[in-house]
């Protein structure tokens, strides 16, 4: 499990290592966060040594003339790719051939970094570089929206105006960064087909984020929205009954690959919690279903909208 919280300890040399855990938050990170690529293949490097070699962490660094963390380090993706060692292990657990040079490819193309480090890093916390690359890699994913629209079916003038209001001290540049960011995560989302299925609490149709006329120009797009294939879009009435996640924050449930475990990602105002552990991954894969499973399968967002705001046309 990893938390980031908006004032994390301090590091070694006495500067708090600057992370804002509020949902999207924009703020420097310190180093990159490790691609999804470079987690597959910290995996499997960690099979090899253990179905393989047979070796322990200490046996693999004494082989190699390094340390037992540094190989529990590599392994974790904890720290920047190095073919040159990548290579060393490979051969000390005796990979040869065929197997050597595709693991190698894997680690050439694993040391890349993900898309959205060098243009959008300036605007994204450790926590959103952690997810984001979760998300980037993810063929499903499920979200729990109780309070606003979230990213991935927001239009611009909407994540404009929720930025601006969550982060009143960001220049307008960053401001402008991080909606290009969003929507550039929304064009990758549909690009590689990824699942979206969205249970959305009525209360987060409510607020007039950006003004009425962004309001109402939101709900049109969520109004389209609803006739995707490949966008599931589901609403918790006002009135409905108690269900499994009331009052829990916003939450999204990342399915990625067969080597990675599911991830489940908690936005609270302060901090950020991802975690892939299974028992806890496991109790929110159920929350959501109990709540999916109590929430409605609307044809049109109109019942569910303040009196005064009318029927929603869809755009076309």
């Amino acid at each position: 499990m990893a938390i980031w919280r908006r004032q994390p300890p301090r590091n070694r040399g006495g500067k708090p290592a600057t992370d804002q855990g509020r949902g999207d938050a924009v703020a420097q990170a310190p180093r990159a966060s490790p691609t999804i690529a470079h987690r597959v293949l910290a995996r499997r490097l960690q099979r090899v040594r253990v179905e393989q070699a047979r070796l322990s962490p200490a046996q693999a660094a004494q082989l190699v003339g390094t340390t037992h963390m540094t190989i529990r380090r590599i392994e974790s993706a904890a720290t920047s790719i190095n073919t040159v060692q990548i290579e060393q292990l490979l051969q000390a657990y005796g990979v040869r051939g065929d197997a050597l040079r595709t693991l190698l490819e894997q680690a050439r193309q694993a040391a890349e970094p993900g898309w959205w480090h060098h243009r959008y890093r300036p605007v994204m916390s450790a926590a959103y570089q952690h997810w984001i690359a979760l998300e980037s890699a993810a063929s499903a994913i499920r979200l729990w929206a109780p309070g606003h629209v979230p990213g991935l079916l927001q239009i611009p003038a909407y994540t404009a105006a929720l930025h601006r209001a969550l982060h009143p001290e960001a220049p307008p540049a960053h401001i402008d960064l991080a909606v290009e960011l969003v929507h550039e995560r929304q064009q990758r989302q549909r690009q590689r087909g990824a699942r979206l299925w969205t249970v959305l609490s009525a209360a987060a149709l409510h607020p007039v984020i950006g003004g009425p006329g962004v309001r109402r120009a939101q709900l049109q797009a969520l109004e389209a929205g609803l006739a995707e294939q490949r966008t599931a879009l589901q609403v918790m009435p006002l009135d409905s009954a108690p269900y499994p996640l009331l009052g829990a924050p916003p939450v999204r449930h990342l399915r990625v690959d067969a080597d990675i475990p599911d991830h489940v990602v908690e936005h609270r105002p302060f901090a950020t919690t991802i975690t892939d552990d299974e028992a806890t991954v496991a109790r929110w894969r159920q929350a959501l279903n109990g709540t999916a499973a109590a929430a409605t399968w609307p044809t049109t967002l109109t019942p569910h909208l303040p009196p005064e705001e009318g029927a929603v046309a869809r755009v076309p």
